[in-house]
């Protein structure tokens, strides 16, 4: 899921042939599974979906699979990223950077963006050109690691995934050191992009859900 070719170091994501591995392995396909779910009753017949930051496309391909007529599109800045993933035939993978859409104005029912908005520089300016390629009556929902997760969330978050709370919990706290978001953090990101509808939500206990209206 990498967006942008400057980097804080504190930033630096894993290359391509490391990261297309990991995001196989299962945690990270339930937890797309869960989004997945979060969007299968609201999808209509033909829509068009954009995923930005879609590192090997594996999100879009669940999305697909449930979706068959949907017009999916996902973009990154790494190719290699995007060579890494399920067929093309799945989706139509794009290069292209968070901050500067290669897509006309109200190209999109639906835009998702899972755990890549805290890597860019300019969040937004990303968050703008989001609200920019929705269509009128559009939405966005914009995924993050909840930097307020408690120790409650996380053990129902371990009870949902049917995983041991010890494991969970230090794995978590240590993504999130660099990979997560506070409210507070969100809330005055969106009001600088100049989103006039919106939402901040918790879903599956230690996500934000950020929700954005065309």
């Amino acid at each position: 899921m990498i967006l942008t070719s400057i980097f804080p170091v504190k930033h630096v994501e894993p290359p391509a042939w490391l990261y297309a591995p990991m995001a196989r392995r299962f945690f990270h396909r339930l937890v797309y599974r869960r989004f997945a779910g979060d969007l299968a009753a609201s999808l209509p017949p033909g829509a068009s979906l954009l995923d930005v930051g879609t590192g090997p496309g594996y999100l879009l391909d669940l999305l697909v699979r449930q979706h068959p007529g949907l017009h999916a599109f996902g973009v990154d800045i790494d190719y290699g990223m995007l060579c890494r993933g399920p067929a093309p035939a799945q989706f139509t993978p794009v290069v292209g950077d968070a901050q500067a859409l290669p897509f006309q104005p109200g190209a999109f029912h639906q835009v998702l963006a899972t755990f890549s908005l805290h890597i860019w520089p300019r969040k937004a300016v990303g968050l703008r050109e989001i609200l920019r390629v929705l269509r009128p009556g559009g939405r966005a929902w914009l995924y993050e690691m909840q930097r307020e997760a408690s120790a409650a969330a996380l053990r129902a978050f371990a009870r949902d995934l049917g995983l041991p709370f010890p494991l969970v919990y230090p794995v978590f706290k240590a993504l999130s050191w660099h990979h997560s978001m506070g409210a507070g953090e969100l809330a005055g990101l969106i009001r600088e992009a100049g989103a006039e509808r919106w939402r901040l939500r918790t879903v599956h206990h230690v996500f934000w859900r950020i929700e954005l209206a065309g």
